[in-house]
């Protein structure tokens, strides 16, 4: 797998979003925390906790802008069950928030997922510079 010309690890934290199925498919009997803004009904799988990251009004929706409720939200679901945890919108995220606040974001996560000994991945698109995929790297792996 490439990304912007250069090659993916095999065994990244960070990932092509084509991807987000296998890594859903990856340990099924492993809960999963979906932040995404993707709609409920494209992700029904039985293991998914779907945050679905939106400013339209829903049972599953969180604003954008509320990053310290997905971080609450998060850190609760980490201390009620072993579950991997994977970040599927960051570049909306970066939109709404802007890039630092989001990476410190991404950095909470990867240490509230360390804390509780879980898996935490992020998916991107060919939107991030290079730059920002650098710093992205450097804060996941």
């Amino acid at each position: 797998m490439r990304f912007r010309g250069r090659p993916l690890k095999k065994d990244s934290r960070i990932l092509d979003y084509r991807r987000l199925d296998e890594i859903l498919k990856k340990n099924p009997n492993k809960g999963k925390i979906l932040i995404t803004r993707r709609p409920p009904f494209e992700v029904s799988r039985p293991n998914v906790y779907l945050m679905w990251i939106t400013k339209v009004s829903h049972p599953n929706a969180v604003s954008p802008s509320k990053l310290h409720a997905i971080e609450q939200m998060v850190w609760e679901q980490l201390q009620d069950e072993d579950v991997d945890v994977i970040l599927d919108a960051i570049e909306y995220l970066m939109i709404e928030n802007g890039v630092e606040p989001t990476l410190r974001f991404v950095s909470k996560l990867r240490d509230m997922t360390l804390l509780t000994n879980s898996e935490f991945y992020v998916t991107v698109s060919d939107g991030l510079d290079s730059r920002v995929l650098n710093i992205l790297r450097r804060i996941v792996e």
